[in-house]
């Protein structure tokens, strides 16, 4: 941590090893799959919702934009706070409130009640989403920090993968509703899951800040850190890529090629496990950095060749055919970002991650709604080109760079 700052900054080092890994990397990779869960399952209920509330597509996205903006929100608050009062207790405080969000969403009679609860289901998921990475970071450095943030990934994967499936399968019978009680019971088994969690942020370890103003030179230390700031940006505007696809998935699939909720829930959760390999495919690279790198060139190219499909209005065999290589190579930047980032950031791994995700989320809230502007395949592919060319600039950024020698050499 820079010298600048006034905050007390936590020992150098890592905790120690969990002892079960395998449980470990499990509940991580629920807590980290709470982004999915809370918008990919509803996905395909999301055209019924806009005739069951009487409103327009860009209002309906608003459900998935007030979630974003609950997260980013969320993060900046139960980031900062993990790192002066630990883990566990901002878990379980941001778990009751996705739980108590979840269950008043249920009784939703409008789309302005539906989404001011979505603002709180994203608020308290915002807290699993910011401690799946600082967590990690607790307890891994390097190629093993690396390591994990992949295996999350590719088990990630699977969960929007299996989110719009299971919400295709269900939309029919249960509806959205229906849907969210399933969110309902995952909440609550997590929060009593992590009353039994271990704290990996000792006393010793945790920030000393006296007042807000502390908090502030800490997130300005990391904010004015250049090589922090690109890598979190290139996870954020990946991120846009996401939910800009998201976001326009269920029209185009389902209304404009005409494919019914279960096709959807299918079809979306076999490019959404391309994702996954894609997380897998970035510790391929010696230097994780140029796992990044190739994967904003790959995302660049794959998501030019898609707008060009929707805008042409192409067959869906063309649509298909780009859209999983352009996701694929999202991956690799989702899990080799993370990596850079908390690398980086590793003195302050909540504030760090609290940036992370704010920055990623703010972006998803912004490019959301507006792929629903106009004619759906046009504002999409227009959406498409302009986050990834974001993205391509970054990395000609990153590339110049120095690499950290603990990512290419750790380990």
């Amino acid at each position: 941590m820079s010298a600048e700052s006034t905050v007390k900054p936590m020992p150098s080092g890592v905790a120690g090893a969990p002892r079960n890994y395998g449980v470990f990397v499990m509940f991580i990779a629920i807590i980290g799959a709470f982004s999915s869960l809370v918008n990919d399952m509803y996905l395909p209920t999301i055209p019924s919702m806009m005739r069951e509330f009487h409103t327009t597509p860009s209002m309906t996205q608003m459900g998935i934009s007030m979630a974003m903006a609950g997260m980013g929100l969320g993060s900046v608050l139960w980031g900062s706070a993990s790192d002066r009062y630990g883990r566990k207790p901002v878990l379980l405080i941001s778990l009751i409130i996705f739980v108590l969000a979840t269950a008043l969403s249920l009784f939703s009679r409008n789309i302005t009640f539906f989404i001011s609860c979505r603002l709180f289901q994203g608020l308290g998921a915002g807290g699993a989403m910011v401690l799946s990475t600082s967590i990690p970071a607790d307890v891994y450095m390097g190629r093993q920090l690396a390591k994990l943030m992949a295996i999350m990934g590719a088990v990630n994967g699977v969960a929007p993968a299996l989110g719009p499936v299971l919400g295709g399968f269900m939309a029919d019978w249960v509806g959205w509703r229906g849907i969210f009680v399933v969110l309902l019971v995952i909440g609550v088994g997590m929060t009593f899951w992590t009353t039994r969690y271990s704290e990996t942020l000792p006393p010793q370890r945790r920030i000393q800040a006296r007042s807000v103003k502390d908090y502030l030179k800490a997130y300005r230390v990391l904010f004015v850190n250049r090589r922090f700031m690109i890598y979190v940006t290139i996870k954020a505007v990946a991120i846009g890529l996401l939910y800009a696809y998201i976001a326009s998935a269920p029209f185009i699939i389902q209304t404009h090629y005409g494919f019914s909720a279960v096709a959807f829930g299918l079809i979306f959760g076999g490019n959404a496990l391309a994702m996954g390999i894609g997380s897998t495919l970035a510790l391929r690279f010696k230097v994780m950095k140029q796992g990044m790198i190739a994967g904003c060139v790959g995302m660049f190219v794959f998501a030019v060749a898609e707008a060009v499909v929707m805008w042409s209005g192409a067959s869906f065999l063309l649509y298909e055919l780009f859209a999983v290589p352009m996701l694929l190579f999202s991956g690799m930047i989702f899990s080799s970002a993370n990596t850079l980032s908390m690398e980086v950031g590793r003195d302050e791994a909540g504030t760090a991650s609290a940036i992370l995700s704010v920055v990623k989320y703010a972006f998803a809230a912004v490019v959301s709604p507006l792929v629903g502007l106009g004619d759906m395949l046009h504002s999409a592919a227009i959406a498409f080109v302009a986050v990834t060319s974001v993205a391509l600039l970054l990395a000609w950024s990153a590339s110049r760079q120095p690499s950290l020698a603990d990512m290419s050499r750790s380990n």
